[in-house]
């Protein structure tokens, strides 16, 4: 009879629990749109931890982790003496662990006069505290090339995936954190100055939709045969960057400031052979849109980097946007 109470107490509590959690996620609201005001920011990657229900995106010049509320309160989250310039940024919920992509583009308050290409790394921090937990070198696969860490895709058994973009690869980290190449192929390659491998997402279904952004390509990449690589047909952008997928399973692709700047949501009806454009929204070449996040609420946002400032030298910029889109 003490096993059976103790046991329906539990399953009460437990259920309880799983109501609260719902009756939480109800009442967080979010702003269609956020302005971020901190000198030298560019945000670059970004996501919804949606465990602690905030936005967290990387800083390439300031080398930094930085956390928004739903009030849109900035704090500064996580970084590291090694993180330089972080890229890509991935909340792994389930392993209550953020994955951030690193290099130095030589536009890091990190960077030195001879640090630039030298750095090719993930982060691994704790999602709740910040805490470091490990940071693993991808450089020694590119010991006489570039190398760019960009985005990141974890499938369901924790494997964490990164593309490069001055290099024809896409890295492979496993539970263990060991690296490896998981795919290596001439589709990837890119000419020196450009950026090649970008934005990555993993389909339920079991693929890779990568985006390369000097030819304006999608790519699917089979999860268990990386060989088997085949361009999505049917789309028309330019320098795509972030991928997301939306509550529908379509592919949000965000086009950057070397575009249009603009972001674009795609469907399929045959397995992604193929695509068909759904809408899209202008952001803003001058904003430099880069990465796009699925947040709790089904809606998707964008972050506004104005990267082109950054990368013609000015480091001045002050306010930056985190916008909703359609």
């Amino acid at each position: 009879m003490k096993n059976y109470i103790l046991i329906s107490a539990i399953s009460i509590l437990s259920m309880a629990c799983d109501k609260a959690e719902k009756d939480y996620a109800k009442t967080i609201k979010l702003e269609n749109k956020y302005t971020v005001t901190e000198a030298g920011l560019y945000p670059e990657g970004i996501d919804y931890d949606t465990k602690n229900e905030r936005f967290l995106f990387s800083s390439l010049h300031k080398g930094a982790i930085y956390s928004l509320n739903s009030k849109g309160e900035l704090q500064t989250f996580a970084t590291s003496p090694k993180l330089v310039l972080p890229t890509g940024v991935y909340t792994d919920e389930t392993r209550n662990r953020l994955i951030v992509a690193n290099a130095d583009l030589g536009i890091s308050q990190k960077s030195t006069a001879t640090s630039a290409g030298t750095i090719a790394s993930v982060s691994i921090f704790n999602l709740t505290s910040g805490e470091l937990i490990k940071e693993i070198d991808l450089k020694s696969f590119t010991p006489n090339a570039g190398s760019c860490p960009n985005d990141i895709a974890v499938d369901a058994k924790g494997n964490i995936y990164i593309t490069d973009s001055f290099s024809p690869l896409i890295y492979k980290i496993n539970a263990n954190y060991t690296a490896t190449i998981f795919a290596a192929n001439s589709l990837f390659a890119t000419t020196p100055g450009n950026f090649g491998l970008n934005g990555i997402v993993l389909h339920p279904d079991g693929y890779f939709l990568v985006a390369k952004t000097d030819t304006s390509k999608i790519f699917k990449i089979a999860l268990n045969n990386p060989d088997d690589v085949t361009e999505v047909k049917g789309m028309t952008f330019s320098y795509p960057d972030g991928l997301e997928l939306n509550s529908k399973n379509e592919l949000i692709i965000v086009e950057n400031g070397l575009g249009l700047g603009k972001t674009y949501t795609f469907s399929s009806t045959n397995n992604w052979s193929g695509a068909t454009k759904v809408s899209e929204t202008n952001i803003g070449k001058d904003e430099f849109p880069t990465t796009a996040a699925l947040a709790s609420n089904g809606n998707v946002y964008v972050v506004n980097s104005k990267l082109g400032k950054l990368l013609g030298g000015d480091k001045s910029q002050s306010v930056f946007t985190i916008q909703k889109i359609n």
